[in-house]
């Protein structure tokens, strides 16, 4: 047992709510304890610590990630120093290998296939595992090369800082995405950890766990269900399955983020907020500046700012628009199933913002708002099945049953047999459509608890968790991208 700690395992691969991951995470804080006033050997513990976290996650493909931080501390340092054709040479060279891993584990298989299909060729399909945050720490990568091509910040003064700041396990995984320049200043300058900040981080940490493993998972069952032959249940099954894994997914990653957010507060750092009650977007532009807020802003600063975003016409900037998404949907997976999902939100971004141009003036009447809601959610919604369903024809038997096959008998009949669903969608909706402000007033008043209070808080919180937890915990979503 005590061996299998320190083994990789691709079948079992490491994540913060792996009863493993808590134990030596504890461990590891109170070691941390004896290094927090040391900057150099707190920034060497961490770093050690972060790479045998995704050495647990990933195993061998460790050699792959420290070669690409190795090339982009080096490529950066001469990109900052090179002008005119030789400082585009280096970025291209830099980006181009940065891009090679992530093209190759996720891409090849899908262009191979596509290649066969097209042409009728027999190439054969490589076997390979997707390392676990590639996705993720690419785009790290990118955002830190081109920020230091634009001079928006200098390069890393010095190479462990550049590999802690890749590294930094909190985020390596499943974000958010984090840019240089809002992390390399707190390496030198990390927060005060206070009382404060520990209850701040310990609530981040148990409702994200709570998230995850009371909500998200429990949703997942019926949601799995459904998605196993959507074509025998009724449209009123396939709907609540709709609504279930639209609440599973922003659980589930929203926890995680919750969960890398505390963490990363525990030991000092501050990661920025990746969402910010995205279900009460009034429209689909609203609710992409909600949603994954770190992809968004990564994929505005990089792909629709340096296409030409709104600067070349009306026509250019709709055309950079669906590109952007079209990236976005090929980030998030390798199928024509998420090439639709980011064209379809594109195009529902185009139409919003052609909307806008021809009519600036939007009503604020509470019912409009409300209406807004309720349309953005359900078209984000029937967008989410594709994201979900196996294949386009398991998507689109889904979304036929919802459409032609919903009738009211079929919710009694649910109510009848699945009444513990039923309450915890009733119960998803109050948490995900309550606005900020009203949240954010409960969380200031729960700061207010005596300390003595919160531990009892904090227990019964893990009790709930360990009471509906399954035996088998299910890997975050997101890990998959």
């Amino acid at each position: 047992m005590f061996q299998d700690l320190f083994t990789y395992n691709t079948k079992e691969p490491w994540f913060f709510t792996e009863y493993s991951f808590l134990l030596v995470f504890g461990i590891f804080l109170l070691l941390y304890a004896l290094v927090v006033n040391n900057k150099q050997w707190k920034k060497i513990y961490i770093i050690l610590f972060s790479l045998f976290f995704y050495y647990k996650s990933s195993g061998p493909f460790i050699g792959l990630f420290a070669l690409m931080i190795l090339s982009d501390y080096i490529f950066a340092h001469f990109i900052y120093k090179k002008e005119g054709r030789t400082k585009k040479l280096l970025l291209f060279l830099s980006l181009l290998y940065s891009l090679s891993f992530l093209l190759y584990f996720k891409y090849s298989n899908f262009f191979i296939s596509n290649f066969n299909s097209i042409l009728g060729t027999e190439f054969e399909l490589n076997n390979l595992f997707l390392p676990i945050g590639i996705s993720f720490y690419t785009f790290q990568s990118i955002s830190y090369l081109m920020d230091v091509y634009r001079k928006e910040i200098p390069p890393a003064k010095n190479f462990t800082d550049y590999v802690f700041y890749m590294t930094f396990f909190p985020h390596l995984v499943a974000g958010p995405i984090v840019r240089a320049k809002d992390f390399l200043p707190q390496i030198e300058k990390p927060q005060i950890i206070r009382l404060s900040l520990y209850k701040e981080s310990l609530l981040r940490i148990i409702v994200g766990l709570l998230k995850k493993l009371f909500i998200a998972d429990y949703l997942g069952k019926y949601v799995e269900i459904i998605h196993q032959g959507p074509d025998g249940f009724t449209g009123g099954e396939n709907l609540l399955s709709m609504y279930a894994y639209s609440f599973q997914i922003y659980f589930d990653f929203s926890g995680y983020s919750d969960i890398a957010i505390g963490i990363a507060l525990l030991l000092g750092y501050r990661l920025k907020e990746n969402f910010d009650n995205p279900y009460g977007a009034r429209n689909i532009t609203s609710f992409w500046r909600k949603w994954h807020i770190s992809l968004s802003l990564w994929l505005r600063d990089y792909i629709y700012i340096p296409l030409g975003g709104n600067r070349k016409g009306i026509f250019n900037t709709y055309l950079f628009l669906f590109i952007t998404m079209l990236v976005g949907g090929l980030w998030h997976g390798a199928d024509w199933r998420f090439v639709f999902w980011g064209m379809a939100h594109g195009i529902a971004l185009i139409l919003h913002k052609g909307w806008t141009h021809f009519f600036p003036k939007q009503s604020e009447k509470w019912y409009y708002k409300i209406l807004g809601i309720i349309i953005t959610f359900h078209f984000v919604g029937i967008l989410w099945i594709f994201f979900r369903a196996s294949s386009f024809e398991s998507a689109f038997l889904s979304i036929n049953q919802i459409f032609t096959a919903t009738s009211w008998i079929d919710f009694q009949g649910f109510w009848m047999t699945r009444p513990e669903v039923v309450y915890l969608l009733a119960f998803s909706s109050i948490i995900v459509f309550t606005s900020q402000k009203w949240k954010q007033k409960i969380i200031d008043k729960i700061y207010l608890i005596p300390t003595f209070f919160w531990i009892i808080l904090i227990a019964i919180a893990l009790q709930v968790i360990l009471q509906f937890k399954d035996d088998v915990v299910e890997p975050f979503i997101y890990f998959q991208f």
